[in-house]
């Protein structure tokens, strides 16, 4: 099939974590001249072998990429889960650099070299600040500079370690009380507060991913950043970034439907490319239509397939970096806080049972990797609690921190064993009155485990 220049403005997903493969992403091959692939799970030898296949199919260089906001083993089986950006917040700037460093490193050993992340995003936890639920732990922090720091950092790392970074989510999510995966995203806060990551840093990356949010102060119309012109001329003309731009996945619920329709009002916008459509090879056939009557300009599709060349040409022209030891610095335990009712102490023994309120895969992986049972909320505590507990408490997608609930609030005021608290920025607010023993800030698992094992080796 002869190919358009459309073609490359749409990215396929391939989700070897659900058992999609090889055999879709031959088919959008088959139907159109994909550029870029969004990939999911897998171990990196099988990664390796799927990118090789599709550029030997193909013929023509294929770019992977991957959210790994937390590292590769965010999504790739063997590969290192790291602290989120919240944890990295607090340890600093260092901690950002290894952690892009090693992402890119890691990712690159699987072929994937186009890092989306890190989020840009402000989580400001005041009490006249709009807290997000989607992003939380996902940020660097609340204060502005600390965010330009360590995402500064991070970026750094990805490409000294020749990797592509993304930053996200422009023009700011963290304006935003709702989660744009799952309803209609309007932005309250001030605007111009969460703009500032972007003033300072938007020239160090290659690529900025813009969400499906509204923001009526900026742009009146309604439409979500992915698909305002508005907000994008103040991307490309008042900061002056003339780099990739891609959108948030398009199957959120914020982009809207249908998505033919809209995906050309992203791309009119200034948008060049579009993430995770929900039928890649429809969708590519409606813009090569769109072409064709005019409704997309040729100029247009210039300005993005010049962007999207660049973005490729670095991924083959930059050698990546060999994985180096993994050091996020040497006062991690500093970062262990009482309770506010704690006792104190100055031992962290590894918790020997978790309650999982909202858990993630990474999470799930330290956990069983260190023996510890997982029990569910809707499970009885035991009647005797064998050690510390780990209250596992990080957002859930559009409902904010969970609950406790009342029989474990019991057990725990009973028994009175140590806790550790992590997963969310806010996650001692939900710590029972009762416990004792230390929390973990916004730490992820991945961190806390850290921690505690580094606690282990010094004793």
């Amino acid at each position: 099939m002869a190919h358009s220049p459309t073609d490359s403005l749409v990215v396929p997903t391939i989700r070897l974590d659900k058992g999609e493969g090889l055999a879709e992403a031959l088919r959008c091959l088959r139907e159109f001249n994909p550029r870029v692939f969004l990939i999911f799970g897998g171990d990196p030898e099988d990664v390796q072998w799927l990118h090789e296949t599709l550029e030997d199919q193909a013929g023509h260089p294929i770019l992977l990429a991957a959210d790994l906001e937390r590292g590769a083993g965010q999504q790739f089986d063997g590969l290192t889960p790291l602290p989120d950006a919240w944890a990295l917040g607090l340890l600093g700037p260092e901690a950002a650099y290894e952690a892009g460093h090693r992402t890119a490193a890691e990712a690159a050993t699987a072929n994937v070299r186009w890092i989306l992340g890190p989020c840009l995003d402000l989580h400001r936890t005041s009490p006249e600040a709009i807290a997000s639920p989607i992003i939380a732990n996902r940020s660097f922090g609340g204060d502005i500079q600390k965010v330009i720091e360590c995402a500064g950092a991070f970026i750094k790392g990805v490409q000294d370690a020749g990797g592509i970074s993304c930053g996200k989510h422009f023009p700011g999510h963290g304006a935003c009380g709702q989660d744009s995966h799952t309803e209609l995203a309007v932005a309250f806060d001030d605007i111009e507060i969460h703009l500032e990551p972007y003033k300072a840093l938007v020239q160090k990356m290659p690529s900025v991913m813009v969400g499906h949010i509204e923001f009526p102060m900026i742009d009146e119309s309604g439409a979500p950043a992915s698909r305002s012109k508005t907000i994008m001329n103040l991307l490309r003309e008042n900061l002056q970034y003339n780099g990739l731009v891609i959108t948030d996945s398009i199957n959120m619920v914020g982009f809207g439907e249908p998505q033919e329709e809209l995906a050309i009002e992203a791309i009119n916008a200034g948008v060049d490319i579009l993430l995770d459509p929900k039928d890649p090879i429809a969708l590519a056939m409606s813009l090569r239509d769109a072409l064709q009557r005019g409704d997309i300009s040729e100029e247009r599709l210039h300005q993005s397939t010049m962007r999207l060349d660049k973005i490729i040409r670095q991924s083959l022209d930059t050698e990546a970096a060999n994985v180096k030891p993994l050091v996020l610095g040497g006062s991690m335990k500093s970062l262990l806080r009482p309770l506010p009712s704690g006792s104190g102490g100055r031992t962290h023994p590894r918790p020997a049972l978790a309650l999982n309120l909202a858990s993630t895969p990474d999470a799930n992986r330290f956990l069983e990797e260190w023996g510890i049972p997982i029990l569910k909320p809707e499970e009885e505590p035991p009647q005797e609690f064998p050690g510390p507990l780990l209250i596992l408490c990080g957002a859930r997608e559009g409902h904010g921190l969970p609950d406790i609930p009342g029989n474990w609030l019991e057990a725990i005021h009973h028994h009175h064993p140590r806790i550790y608290m992590a997963g969310s920025p806010n996650a001692v607010d939900i710590a029972p009155a009762a416990a004792r023993g230390w929390y973990v800030p916004g730490l992820s698992p991945a961190l806390l485990g850290m921690l505690l094992t580094a606690d282990e080796k010094e004793a």
